[in-house]
């Protein structure tokens, strides 16, 4: 056998090889991330006739707020009036099952902390059904610069900063919000735009100083989200007044990535400057996470096809872009077209927009851009 028919041998069995694999692999059905419908942290405190009532009132009880909890988790603020109302049975069919950790019992009473997870394919539908347009969308995480003007001073990472203290005290210190049982219950759930906050560290100094914080310059952005795995900074500037006991805090808050307008909020009122920091940021948190998910609603009408080549070094590498895209929630489809040593041609199916699928993809490392009138998807940093 000649060189060249050894060369064309090779090319055929890798060929049938990537075939069979990538037959084996074009279907797809979307697979949300583990922990996505499964909601934790849902603290009962039951009492009855005996522990065995406390316990079965204590769990019909966590299954009604874990699902009220993942219907605010997928849902737009404006529309927690529309939230089905379902039976006992009902939610209980919905659930693959619970966990419970922290519990304590005595002769009629019930404590526990329940984690519940539910089937995604059971809850769309409902919502679907109701015209209730949801987000399975999850977002890089974005990096939280608390910058704070003490009397014309700016300060970050130098002191005295309380306003980056109340930050770190909320996200490291596990200080979360106070008040109705529905609050406590979101918070203890995973954040579809997750929130880092920077403790100070020697390696924070060095990425980005206040300066190039409150300009949102390129470089110290680049230095602070490549530390963290960020897709954004979020630097949110405040500076405080006290007149005779009355305190006025005003904040202003931008992303380096601009998918969101600058936001100028003043905050009122509050026993200690911690009670009005705490105010602020958890306004903060939710109008970011409402944000998010208000950009990443997919209009479900509308139904796209694209064609793709994506350039490959070895089938591993095409498993993984495959993969990856198929966890998105917008693509319904992946088909293989046609295949070579160094590339795929493949068609993605997806609903809503092309700026919504693109924004989805770069949140998992993948960048689909048009190279001259053709659509080209590859793992970000390849040359």
């Amino acid at each position: 056998m000649t060189e060249t028919q050894n060369k064309l041998t090779l090319r055929s069995t890798f060929a049938a090889i990537m075939l069979l694999f990538l037959t084996f692999c074009a279907g797809n059905a979307f697979s949300a991330g583990e922990d996505f419908y499964t909601i934790r942290g849902i603290s009962v405190d039951k009492t009855a006739a005996s522990a065995l009532e406390a316990r079965q009132q204590a769990v019909a009880e966590g299954q009604r707020r874990a699902f009220s909890a993942l219907y605010r988790k997928l849902t737009l603020k404006t529309d927690r009036g529309a939230m089905p109302q379902l039976s006992e049975e009902e939610l209980t069919s919905m659930i693959t099952g619970f966990q419970v950790s922290g519990e304590k019992t005595s002769a009629g009473r019930y404590i526990a902390d329940l984690s519940y997870e539910f089937r995604r394919e059971m809850i769309l539908p409902i919502l679907e059904a109701n015209n209730i347009p949801y987000s399975e969308s999850v977002s890089k995480p974005i990096v939280v610069l608390p910058v704070f003007d003490d009397r014309g001073v700016k300060n970050l990472w130098n002191e005295p900063n309380p306003w980056r203290d109340v930050w770190l005290n909320i996200f490291e210190g596990g200080a979360g919000p106070e008040g109705s049982q529905s609050r406590k219950d979101d918070w203890a759930q995973t954040k579809l735009l997750p929130i880092v906050v920077p403790s100070g560290t020697i390696d924070d100094f060095k990425a980005i100083t206040v300066d190039q914080a409150v300009y949102l310059d390129k470089d110290g952005v680049a230095n602070i989200t490549d530390i963290y795995g960020a897709g954004a900074v979020l630097v949110a500037y405040a500076t405080l007044q006290n007149n005779n006991g009355v305190r006025r805090l005003d904040i202003s808050y931008q992303r380096s990535d601009f998918l969101s307008p600058a936001v100028v909020e003043t905050f009122t009122g509050g026993d200690t400057d911690e009670d009005i920091f705490r105010a602020a940021i958890f306004d903060v948190v939710l109008n970011l996470q409402e944000g998010w998910k208000d950009q990443n609603i997919l209009d479900r009408s509308i139904q796209n096809r694209l064609a793709i080549t994506s350039k490959i070094n070895n089938l591993q590498e095409w498993l993984q872009i495959k993969g990856t895209a198929s966890n998105i929630p917008a693509v319904q489809q992946i088909s293989v077209r046609e295949l070579s040593v160094g590339n795929v041609f493949w068609e993605i199916s997806f609903v809503g927009d092309l700026t919504q699928l693109k924004s989805a993809l770069a949140q998992r490392d993948l960048i689909l851009q048009n190279e001259e009138g053709y659509w080209t998807l590859g793992m970000s940093g390849e040359n």
